[in-house]
């Protein structure tokens, strides 16, 4: 049996809330050992909504659970000695560490980078800011809000008329987690056939310049430009776009002069298919055109349900989709088929469904997903193994330390 991508791989995560721990999650929930250093009160996700029962609990955060599946968690206070020399001595034991604290934080704790590597040359470590380890900014804050507005595309999101607004969620932090895993596994295999390791310096806002999602095409459209892309808003959206159906909305793109006059026939209006102006650009059809395929595409689009219509335009080669809810996607019959989610037993939430992996492997078996850990429910486990006794633990304990 094929091992999974990253068994046989330990990390170290010294990070909270989300693009250091969906970092972690990657790496976890595809085989390597993820070990979560959590302060003594929690990861501050455990404290985000929405909660089971929308009753405020740290260990059924949905975010939470979600970032920290297949991880193990352990609890220490890192501005003690003690706390500083467990993390120390777990550090030497770990093939990568990821963390996301303040620039200047680890090496005040003589925790960074050059400080662990004095006496080894193979560790990687990934550290993720809002701005990165130098420059003007690096201790700026910067919340998702933020990152979007000044890196990402939201300059480019809404009605023109209106102000500018985010993407749903934490989609820069997402992003620059991902990243943070790419860059760990380079250098990781640059470790593994022989060279060195390294430090990732990576921040939120500079991910998001290469962000492919609008972003890194308009940077690069505006170095040959010169011109910056701005909102369009509705302007040139002729039949293309959320429309409402029966059962919510469908986003299908008929507008374009290719597709025009099988969509017109499509809804049964073939005599505007004939119509000069269904081959035209959408700029150059007339308004009274425009306002009759809408009107019939209205009426079409209303009497089916969303899926239908996006099948009955997919059939003739016109792009579209239908706009899922939570609830569509948790029983959407492509999912289903292929195993996307998974079953999670959890002593506090009962059993919940998750989304179960990013992508299929052909030669690993797939493991079942574990759990996220309760808040330091491996804290006792792992300083055993480290070689402390149970009276060092209960010590520890006594002292806040872990």
């Amino acid at each position: 049996m094929t091992r999974q991508l990253f068994e046989g791989i330990k990390v170290l995560e010294l990070g909270t809330m989300v693009g250091v721990p969906y970092a972690g999650k990657i790496f976890a929930d595809y085989g390597a050992d993820v070990l979560k250093v959590e302060p003594l009160e929690g990861d501050p996700s455990r404290s985000e909504g929405p909660f089971l029962k929308d009753i405020p609990n740290k260990e059924t955060s949905a975010l939470f659970l979600h970032l920290n599946t297949n991880k193990r968690s352990i609890t220490c206070d890192l501005s003690t000695a003690s706390g500083k020399d467990i993390v120390r001595s777990l550090i030497d034991s770990y093939d990568i560490v990821i963390e996301n604290f303040n620039p200047g934080t680890l090496e005040s704790l003589g925790l960074d980078y050059e400080a662990v590597t004095s006496d080894r040359t193979d560790l990687v470590m990934g550290s993720l800011t809002s701005f990165g380890q130098t420059g003007p900014w690096k201790d700026y804050k910067g919340s998702e809000l933020v990152l979007q507005a000044m890196a990402g595309p939201m300059h480019m999101n809404g009605d023109p008329t209106k102000e500018p607004i985010k993407l749903g969620g934490n989609l820069a932090h997402y992003h620059a987690g991902l990243s943070l895993t790419y860059a760990c596994i380079l250098a990781r295999l640059r470790v593994e056939r022989g060279g060195s390791g390294d430090h990732i310096d990576q921040s939120v806002y500079e991910a998001q310049a290469g962000f492919r999602d609008r972003r890194a095409p308009g940077l690069t459209s505006a170095s040959y430009t010169g011109r910056s892309n701005k909102r369009g808003g509705s302007l040139g959206r002729t039949a293309s776009g959320p429309r409402p159906a029966q059962d919510g909305y469908a986003n299908i793109m008929a507008g374009t002069s290719k597709h025009v006059p099988a969509f017109l026939r499509l809804i049964g209006r073939e005599d505007l298919a004939e119509h000069p102006d269904a081959k035209k650009p959408a700029p150059q059809m007339s308004t009274t055109f425009i306002e009759e395929m809408e009107a019939s595409y209205a009426i079409w689009l209303i009497e089916r349900t969303k899926r239908e219509a996006v099948a009955a335009t997919q059939s003739i080669g016109i792009l579209g989709g239908a706009i899922l809810t939570v609830e569509d996607l948790l029983n959407d019959p492509h999912y289903q088929e292929r195993n996307v989610w998974e079953e999670v037993e959890h002593p506090e939430t009962g059993s919940i469904r998750y989304p179960g992996r990013h992508f299929v492997t052909s030669g690993a078996t797939r493991k079942q997903m574990k759990r996220a850990p309760l808040l330091g429910e491996h804290t006792f486990s792992v300083l055993t193994d480290m070689g402390y006794t149970n009276s060092d633990i209960v010590q520890l304990r006594r002292t806040k330390v872990v």
